[in-house]
């Protein structure tokens, strides 16, 4: 069973890729393929699948749901294929670190597209279990194939012009990619150009990534190009008309781990490829073209490196890589191989709970109550909830919100040191001070208290956050907690585990 973050997540072109393409072979060797949004977790609250893979939900639901999971004694996973991990120096990364090595204690595998994201995956798992997964390539109809091959090559002999395809998200939150990688190497393009015929280049990208910057950028694009919204119905459209597909690729970790899936598509569509930067395609090298002037010379030669004499040697390395069947029966032979007990937790239905730091979400706020887990709401939280605990700084210390619902779970010694009641939005709080319960500990914040700034914000981090930690843990002693922080200011935790310790560059 595999999980997203929403509905909107099930319709990306990767869900498609990765997992559609294999729904049908697993189905042939006897297993169910349930493709799910991890909000569906929550409201069915069934976990009748035998194993679960986490698949792009970089929060704390996926942190909830696994540790549930795992009190069910359910064989978990993660789908790791894009490298946000192994730039532990970077500031914007730290919840995407904290996450890996949170869920990593609840699971039982690591399922990776490359080798590239594997070997990261290899030095910040633990000696956990790794399987590679190629994307799988669409189904190939020989026939199809060597029509559309042969009516790309009418129309360019017809009109004399070449007609090249860039399709892709143009954009990401992080690195230089799409549109960026286009421009830099679209020197490449200006090798096309010939006396003998013109050159269209049409671009697809996502509107999210059409800013006034990107379509300024874009006009240092040496041949004549035009640009519209990415769809599945364009994209096939594009590469129904393309003679030649340029797909850029740069050196960056980011990059270099990501799958061959845009090559894979481009060529079971009868277009050729040319690619430049890092050699990302090399396990499809004899038909991919590294070299511009070699793509015109065999275009005019009547020898392009896909035509109807290779089809054959196509659909053989497309076995060999991009096998949907092959994949399929690969997967279900290693999730059989994992022990669903493997994972080097040891849960005995322990209490949950999820911290919201200074940027959080309310849906997770929703979820996790849902599905029986505390929501607490640390001194950084502004979202105005109904929260089961809260933390808030006072003068020279940290004061505790406790719900009644929760107070029965406390102890009576630290029921009778409750200061008072108090109502916040629509819930009544029993409020107690963190140095009540632990002598000697108040929240040494000083003169950062009422200072709400970025800087003060990092300096006094991880200090309060352990000191919420401490209170939780003298509160609820069996609990298990996790957080939820989006901020882009630079945050990291205070932690016995090493993996946790985030660096802060300067």
């Amino acid at each position: 069973m595999y999980s997203g973050t929403s509905e909107d997540y099930l319709k990306q072109a990767g869900v498609r890729i990765r997992y559609r393409r294999i729904e049908n072979a697993l189905q042939h060797l006897g297993h169910e393929l349930s493709i799910v949004p991890i909000q569906y977790l929550a409201d069915k609250k069934d976990f009748s699948h035998d194993s679960y893979l986490i698949s792009k939900c970089y929060d704390a639901r996926a942190l909830v749901i696994t540790c549930l999971l795992k009190n069910q004694k359910k064989m978990v996973g993660i789908d790791l294929f894009d490298d946000y991990f192994s730039q532990t120096n970077d500031n914007r990364f730290p919840k995407l670190r904290y996450w890996l090595c949170s869920i990593l204690q609840y699971i039982d595998f690591i399922l990776c597209s490359t080798p590239a994201i594997a070997e990261v995956a290899n030095q910040l798992a633990m000696g956990q279990k790794i399987h590679i997964m190629n994307d799988s390539s669409p189904d190939i109809d020989k026939n199809v194939l060597q029509s559309a091959i042969q009516s790309k090559m009418d129309y360019f002999n017809q009109s004399k012009v070449l007609t090249v395809g860039w399709f892709g998200i143009g954009d990401n939150p992080y690195f230089p990619v799409g549109l960026k990688d286009l421009v830099a190497f679209s020197g490449e393009l200006a090798s096309l150009r010939d006396k003998e015929f013109d050159i269209q280049l049409e671009i697809l990208t996502n509107q999210r990534a059409m800013t006034a910057d990107a379509l300024a950028m874009l006009r240092r694009i040496p041949v004549p190009y035009t640009v519209d919204d990415w769809t599945e119905e364009q994209e096939a459209a594009l590469l129904a008309r393309s003679m030649m597909c340029f797909l850029p690729v740069n050196a960056q970790n980011f990059s270099i781990a990501k799958s061959l899936n845009r090559a894979v598509t481009t060529l079971v569509s009868g277009t050729q490829v040319l690619s430049c930067g890092y050699p990302l395609y090399e396990k499809l090298s004899p038909f991919i073209y590294r070299d511009p002037q070699q793509l015109i010379n065999d275009l005019k030669n009547g020898s392009l490196a896909l035509r109807k004499e290779t089809i054959p040697d196509l659909i053989e390395i497309m076995e060999q890589w991009a096998s949907p069947e092959l994949e399929a029966e690969k997967l279900a032979k290693f999730i059989e191989t994992c022990n669903a007990g493997s994972s080097p937790c040891n849960l005995n239905k322990p209490l949950i709970a999820v911290i919201h730091g200074k940027n959080t979400l309310g849906e997770i706020h929703k979820f996790v109550q849902k599905v029986g887990v505390l929501s607490i709401a640390s001194p950084f939280c502004k979202e105005k909830l109904n929260f089961d605990l809260r933390f808030s700084f006072n003068s020279d210390d940290l004061s505790i919100y406790i719900s009644e619902k929760y107070c029965s779970m406390l102890s009576k010694q630290i029921q009778n040191n409750f200061l008072g009641c108090e109502k916040i939005v629509d819930r009544l709080y029993h409020k107690i001070n963190l140095s009540q319960l632990i002598s000697n500990r108040n929240c040494q914040r000083g003169a950062l208290n009422y200072k709400n700034t970025s800087i003060n914000f990092t300096a006094s981090y991880a200090k309060v956050m352990n000191d919420v930690a401490k209170s939780l843990q003298f509160l609820f002693p069996q609990l298990v907690y996790f957080y939820s922080e989006n901020s882009k200011a630079p945050w990291w935790l205070l932690t016995d585990i090493p993996s946790y310790n985030l660096e802060v560059t300067p």
